[in-house]
């Protein structure tokens, strides 16, 4: 579990920065073979520009832990996030320094038997993407769906990948949606999940904005699905 995993600071090195929509980059960062991560699938890391005083952020892998050498975030433009604005004016590029520091978080896939259902908006992708590709690495959920809430025109830059799970994998399902206000766009996604989902014996992972996860949880909730089995990333 999460608190088996002590906190670990590495200097890693910027493989690729490009992007994956107008206002999505992929940072793909690699650590020294003698010092690779240990995480869980749906952490974060606290990244670091090197030589930038304030450079700092706490962004969620996007990645596998079954590659614990190269690690994937997904980076949205924010001028609230210094880190980000440094990343988009094409000041850093690929052999560049990165530090990281963690992981930390208690977004992890439970033990279960249950089918899966993992609900994103925008870059809230990027931890259920590690978690999917951990959960289809263990083959052990009966199914897995997936349901993502794009609040901007390129919130699903990763549509393919969605597209190929479901073309490849006869128990992946996914479901693209889209709605300018967050609020509204998760009672559209629980309106969706209720007309597919015959069962609610699910253990349901939910990340995104605040208002994303809230509504989207007590929509579940009195929809009847147990507390236990709903867990939850609020990501900003």
């Amino acid at each position: 579990g999460p608190a088996d995993i002590p906190v670990q600071e590495i200097v890693a090195t910027v493989r690729a920065l490009r992007p994956l929509a107008p206002d999505t980059l992929l940072l793909h960062l690699q650590t020294p073979r003698t010092h690779r991560l240990r995480f869980l699938a749906g952490q974060s890391l606290t990244l670091a520009a090197t030589g930038a005083e304030g450079l700092l952020a706490e962004h969620a892998i996007a990645s596998c832990p079954c590659d614990d050498r190269n690690l994937q975030f997904f980076i949205a433009r924010d001028t609230e996030d210094p880190l980000a604005e440094h990343l988009f004016s094409g000041r850093v590029k690929p052999g560049d320094a990165i530090s990281l520091r963690g992981p930390q978080g208690q977004f992890v896939l439970a033990e279960s038997t249950h089918p899966l259902v993992f609900a994103a908006c925008d870059t809230g992708f990027a931890p259920v993407k590690s978690l999917i590709e951990h959960a289809l690495s263990l083959d052990a959920a009966p199914s897995i769906t997936l349901y993502w809430l794009a609040t901007r025109p390129d919130g699903h830059f990763m549509a393919n990948q969605c597209r190929a799970w479901s073309s490849a994998l006869d128990g992946f399902e996914h479901h693209l949606a889209y709605h300018s206000d967050v609020s509204a766009g998760a009672r559209q996604l629980a309106q969706a999940m209720r007309a597919d989902l015959f069962d609610i014996a699910c253990d349901f992972y939910l990340a995104g904005p605040e208002a994303f996860v809230h509504v989207l949880h007590d929509e579940l909730r009195a929809a009847g699905v147990a507390a236990g089995q709903i867990r939850t990333e609020v990501l900003r």
